[in-house]
């Protein structure tokens, strides 16, 4: 759409005919941009806030237009009245921004079934939709799709708080072994159990937990310093070497690494992979420490 800022609103005020709702977000911010004398200003206003809720969004259009540089569309709901979102990347002055088209399209999406209410069905399919996309299919954690789009603002938003964000990477000890005597039907069974026994110990109103890839797993701990988030993995840690496995019949055991990092101030400086690495690079310490232990 061009980085000009008069350029971008001449093209706003024609598509504004076309949609309900045109307007800009800055998606890492959470924040909805409004034109002051022909400027863009931050408002206390958070892009969520239109759907009619007080947390963000699981499957956020705008953060996946700016990560894949693409336009995205996305459905979603408000009142049970569904709406089709276009997210258009844009920059401004050199910052990435979005703007959201936003048009009602509930009589397009109704799906006739007789032995179903059709509202009910409607929006039990785009609830279901906008879940999957960022759900891991065998654990039903979070999946890395999430992770790229969530961790940036919660590492944004920990920096403007002054709050520390505490990140977990843990992994299973001698995984391999598993799936080489038992099949990775048995192993599958065991990441699953593996990570509802890791849920158990997070505040999910706040934080989350995902699968980062094969039997690695990650977890966000937000406004948490390091002492708790220690703990936490700790907890985590006697959890999974007191947890038993049922896999053909046979009793199993296991136990996993832990790597914790803590950051606050800093955390507006680093992008997913710089804490992810100094996470990761903790568990590799703990690995090598023998594992099952927290470093």
């Amino acid at each position: 759409m061009g980085n000009d800022l008069s350029y971008v609103l001449e093209k706003l005020q024609v598509l504004e005919k076309m949609y309900q709702t045109v307007r800009i977000v800055d998606p890492l911010a959470k924040k909805v941009l409004a034109l002051q004398d022909h400027n863009l200003k931050d408002i206390k206003t958070q892009c969520f806030e239109l759907w009619k809720k007080n947390r963000f969004c699981e499957n956020c259009v705008s953060m996946r237009a700016i990560i894949e540089n693409e336009t995205i569309f996305k459905i979603e709901l408000r009142d049970n009245i569904i709406y089709m979102i276009t997210a258009v990347p844009i920059t401004i002055n050199g910052r990435k921004l979005v703007a959201e088209f936003i048009k009602e399209a509930t009589s397009s999406l109704i799906l006739h079934d007789n032995r179903l209410d059709e509202n009910f069905k409607t929006v039990t399919l785009v609830e279901y939709l906008n879940k999957i996309s960022v759900k891991d299919e065998l654990t039903g954690l979070y999946n890395r799709r999430f992770i790229n789009e969530r961790l940036p603002v919660n590492l944004l938003h920990a920096s403007e708080k002054k709050e520390p964000l505490s990140i977990i990477f843990t992994d299973l000890d001698f995984f391999k072994s598993i799936n080489d005597n038992y099949g990775h039907a048995a192993g599958d069974k065991i990441l699953k159990k593996v990570g509802d026994e890791l849920q158990k110990h997070i505040d999910s109103s706040k934080d989350w937990i995902a699968r980062y890839g094969g039997e690695e797993f990650l977890i966000c701990l937000t406004n948490t310093p390091y002492g708790e988030a220690w703990q936490a993995a700790e907890n985590m840690r006697v959890s999974i070497e007191k947890t038993v496995f049922t896999v053909l019949d046979q009793q199993v055991y296991l136990t996993c690494s832990f790597g914790v990092h803590t950051v606050c101030d800093e955390a507006r400086f680093l992008s997913v992979d710089n804490i992810i690495d100094l996470a990761d690079k903790k568990l590799y310490l703990a690995k090598s420490r023998g594992r099952n232990c927290v470093i």
